[in-house]
């Protein structure tokens, strides 16, 4: 069997979704050409013995039963397993749209870029289609992955590697992995690493991904930890753009703002699990000395909106409590808008 592309999927108690899921890989024109992985990550449900009937009915699909280990293990996993040229991530309760891997197979068999993307749906903001703002159609130089690489220092929309496919000898030559023990982040990290050594790309405009929004998953299990990565990852990205041919300072600023702006959103992702555990996260950052120092020397940068603001004023007084309120007065203030405008 010619195998171009290898489809990783880790599997962890994904039952309710993974028969669509696979469907939506075995319905592609492409299917016989692709090698599907299924990296049964340890489930406690039926999900192991359903990769096992599907492996046992196409010779295509591979399962493998591994321990508990964690999502960025079974990736890594499954790029040691893989066969294909290149390799591409879908999550158990995900699934492909509008023919996309068929596309993809044959605009990497055309192009042979490094990287391939394509756009996709979200189902959290109401199953929109997020169309990524690059050149369609066409092969993108070194240069323009440089864009690339300052878009995802502004704007988390280019973090995810499920909508992106990627060159198997350029992660091993480059021992470019998943880090196992970091809980978040962990995609933009592969993502930031591989455009440093990306010489060529390709956009897809097509909305090929479904991602689905599940609410028990473990990136929305309560925590406290919004604000523990955000200063380390200053020091990472500035390595990293020093791969590229991006000015210094033009690249700091990029990062400095990003940090600021990441700083407010995860204030406003924090309220959602309850006031304990908001105070406790903004006392974790009151307590990262150097990283309210960033937000309290930079916050006139940030540029989202008049909200960040006034929020960014609240955390550098270290007003627990304005934040708190403010934030739940700006969603019942959107919540009524929604019902006005019906």
């Amino acid at each position: 069997m010619n195998t171009e592309l290898s489809v990783i999927i880790p599997v962890y108690n994904a039952e309710k979704y993974l028969e669509e899921c696979l469907n939506s890989i075995i319905s592609s024109s492409a299917f016989d050409e692709l090698e599907v992985l299924l990296i049964d990550d340890g489930s406690k449900d039926n999900s192991g013995a359903i990769c096992d009937i599907f492996s046992q009915k196409y010779e295509n699909i591979k399962t493998f039963h591994i321990e508990n280990g964690g999502v960025s293990n079974a990736r890594n996993f499954g790029v040691a397993k893989a066969c294909g040229e290149y390799v591409t991530f879908c999550d158990a309760d995900d699934y492909y749209v509008n023919g996309i891997l068929s596309q993809a197979v044959a605009s990497l068999r055309e192009n042979k870029t490094d990287l391939l993307f394509f756009d996709f749906v979200n189902e959290q903001q109401g199953s929109i289609v997020v169309r990524l703002p690059f050149e369609e159609n066409a092969v993108l130089s070194k240069e323009s992955v440089s864009e690339l690489f300052k878009y995802m220092l502004k704007n988390e929309g280019f973090n995810s590697v499920w909508n992106k496919i990627f060159k198997k000898d350029l992660l091993e030559q480059n021992n470019i992995t998943f880090t196992p023990d970091q809980r978040y982040g962990e995609d933009r990290d592969f993502v930031l690493r591989y455009l440093s050594v990306c010489k060529t790309a390709y956009h897809l405009p097509e909305a090929g991904y479904f991602y689905r929004y599940v609410k028990n998953s473990a990136v929305n299990k309560k925590r406290t930890d919004y604000f523990d990565n955000i200063y380390n990852e200053i020091d990472f990205k500035l390595i990293i753009a020093s791969k590229f041919d991006i000015i210094f300072s033009e690249a700091e600023k990029l990062i400095i703002e990003n940090a600021v702006n990441r700083i407010i959103s995860n204030t406003f992702a924090a309220s959602e699990n309850g006031k304990k555990f908001f105070s406790a996260s903004l006392k974790s950052l009151y307590e990262n000395k150097k990283l309210f120092g960033i937000l309290c020397e930079y916050k006139n940068i940030v540029f989202y909106n008049s909200a960040y603001k006034k929020l960014s004023d609240f955390l550098c007084s270290k007003k627990t409590l304005r934040c708190w309120y403010y934030i739940r007065f700006l969603k019942l203030k959107e919540h009524i808008y929604k019902l006005i405008k019906g």
